[in-house]
């Protein structure tokens, strides 16, 4: 029954190779389906869960880490480590479903020739008795197959091609290793509280000033829980974390600001002084319903004056009290021997807030301040000692013999400020207010860091989210989506040659192979005749094919095939006597 089946195959549709037969036909479809669906759902879970599998955080193993460690990475984690698994695996498949697809291709290709000699109306002789692709490389091959008008030769070769030397390459990089923050819940421990009578008056300034001078100064490192605007109420957790983590956590930050205006209507007297003794400046002013009073002394020995004070005698209307700021230079030719004078006036104001604090873990040192989300209403009320703060900043004073000026610790801090903003013109009353406000601010924040929280008898928990660095597995889409593509180009392939092969039978009764199965398809064939002749020309080098080329009974007539009725094997025919011996079978 078998080789009944098989005879009526070879006959019905001519040989064919084994990749072609409709058992492996499907199996390469079951293959390219399995793949389809394979990629296209590591894509959907990638994309939708950040990855769709977590590997090793070391995505990098050197030798020399190796000879360090004493020991070398083995087994299936050092394929994971240097990250070989997920860049040769997927080139390596791709890389066999084109072979098996070049199999399929390159059949095809061998099978063309046949085809056309299977044709009742012949074929001319470059498409069918001179023709083998076999001999062509396969990147040119689907060039002269669509010169040919071999259009499914020349496709399915160039499909090959582009499988074999663009996809499969494109393969190696369908998944990429990258770090993500994956989140869990971790109890949150908070052993300290804030404490209204922190600041007070028995504060030791010195040590806060310093600080500050550090941080805005010299860029140094801020203390712990604190940024540029806020002192947050510091937590811990029980929980061990991985360096790089980041825990968000309900807190509460502390800050303090400042609201200045130049005073331009101000008014200013002086006591008289000859030139080498001190005269006395008076000046007095209103600052937006509060109205304040300074004093100073000028003296040719000094050239620049930067006086500080605090007025408390405002109403709340008036925000309870102003920081006062006089700059001026001095000049023997001024009034009141002062020039370039500016008054700037600064309310004051504090606030508290909850919120949502994000820091990340360092292994080498303090939590770093990511960011803070403000979640509550703004407290606005001042603190209980207050007043106690704005007085006692401006208490410390420095005798610095190398600056041309004398101020108070805070005076100092803001015309250094001010100068490393502005260098040539420090002076100014828009530097100054910036200056006066960034160093307001980082006092306040600096001293509730340091002094404004103390350590509870019993600590209080709450829940807090830890967001620890994982390194996942991402498919690439464009990538995903041009491998996805070629295979779905491909099935529609396979399903299109499972047709075309019955439609487009061959000559062929058995594989082509060896000289053989080669002679049997020539015998009785006027191709041996005109070999003959050509081996018997006395020009004849021994190059048959390049001489029939030229040869007229060769290449302008055309070529068929004719069963034989006895064995039902095909020969290699002239079309027109095969003509003339059918009409002759007619007329008998």
């Amino acid at each position: 029954m078998a080789e009944q089946h098989q005879k009526f195959s070879s006959q019905a549709y001519g040989w064919l190779s084994g990749c072609l037969r409709w058992p492996s036909l499907l199996t390469f479809c079951i293959f390219d389906i399995a793949l389809f669906t394979t990629i296209l759902s590591l894509t959907i879970v990638s994309s939708e869960n950040d990855g769709f599998v977590t590997i090793s955080s070391s995505n990098t193993t050197t030798s020399e880490s190796s000879n360090q460690t004493g020991s070398e990475s083995d087994g299936i984690g050092s394929f994971w480590d240097l990250g070989i698994l997920w860049t040769s695996l997927p080139s390596f498949v791709l890389s066999l479903f084109g072979a098996y697809w070049a199999w399929m291709a390159g059949s095809i290709a061998e099978r063309q020739p046949y085809v056309e000699l299977r044709n009742e109306d012949g074929a001319e002789a470059r498409k069918s008795i001179l023709l083998d692709y076999r001999v062509t490389a396969s990147i040119w091959r689907w060039w002269g197959a669509f010169r040919n008008s071999h259009y499914t030769v020349g496709a399915t070769t160039l499909l090959s091609v582009l499988l074999t030397y663009a996809v499969a390459p494109f393969a190696a990089r369908l998944f990429v290793a990258e770090v993500v923050m994956k989140s869990d819940t971790v109890p949150v421990i908070f052993n300290e509280a804030y404490n209204v009578d922190g600041i007070n008056a028995t504060l030791d300034w010195r040590p806060v000033l310093d600080t500050v001078a550090a941080t805005l100064l010299y860029q140094g490192t801020q203390i712990p829980w604190t940024d540029d605007e806020h002192a947050f109420l510091p937590f811990t957790t029980s929980s061990d974390l991985v360096s790089g983590s980041i825990i968000a956590s309900h807190s509460t930050a502390y800050s303090a600001y400042v609201s200045c205006e130049l005073v331009d209507d101000y008014t200013i007297t002086s006591t008289d002084g000859t030139e080498d003794s001190t005269s006395t400046v008076e000046i007095s002013g209103n600052d937006r319903g509060c109205s304040f009073k300074q004093s100073f002394g000028v003296s040719s020995t000094q050239d620049i004056y930067f006086k500080t004070t605090v007025e408390f005698g405002c109403s709340a209307r008036a925000y309870y009290s102003r920081l006062v700021f006089t700059a001026a230079t001095y000049s023997s030719t001024s009034p009141h021997k002062l020039d370039k004078l500016s008054v700037i006036s600064c309310a004051t104001g504090y606030r508290q807030v909850e919120g949502t604090l994000k820091v990340s873990v360092s292994s080498s040192g303090p939590p770093i301040i990511q960011s803070f989300e403000e979640t509550g209403q703004r407290d606005t009320e001042r603190p209980k000692l207050w007043r106690v703060f704005e007085q006692d900043i401006f208490g410390p004073v420095s005798i610095n013999p190398h600056t041309t000026w004398s101020t108070t610790d805070m005076g100092n801090l803001i015309l250094y400020h001010a100068q490393r903003s502005q260098p040539s013109n420090f002076l100014a009353s828009d530097v100054l207010a910036k200056a006066i406000s960034i160093v307001f601010t980082t006092i306040y924040l600096n001293a509730v860091a340091l002094h404004g929280f103390e350590t509870l008898t019993k600590s209080k928990e709450a829940t807090g989210t830890a967001f620890s660095p994982v390194t996942r597995l991402f498919v690439v889409p464009w990538v995903s989506y041009i491998v996805l593509g070629f295979l779905m180009i491909t099935l529609c392939s396979v399903v299109f040659l499972f047709f075309w092969l019955r439609k487009c039978p061959s000559i062929l009764t058995e594989e082509p192979q060896g000289l053989l199965s080669m002679a049997a398809i020539v015998n009785k064939s006027e191709l041996l005749w005109i070999v003959s002749d050509i081996r018997q020309d006395p020009e004849f080098v021994s190059e048959i094919r390049k001489t029939s080329k030229s040869r007229p009974d060769v290449k302008h007539r055309k070529w068929t095939s004719a069963r034989d009725p006895n064995s039902g094997s095909w020969m290699v025919r002239l079309v027109e006597n095969v003509e003339i011996e059918a009409a002759e079978r007619f007329l008998s």
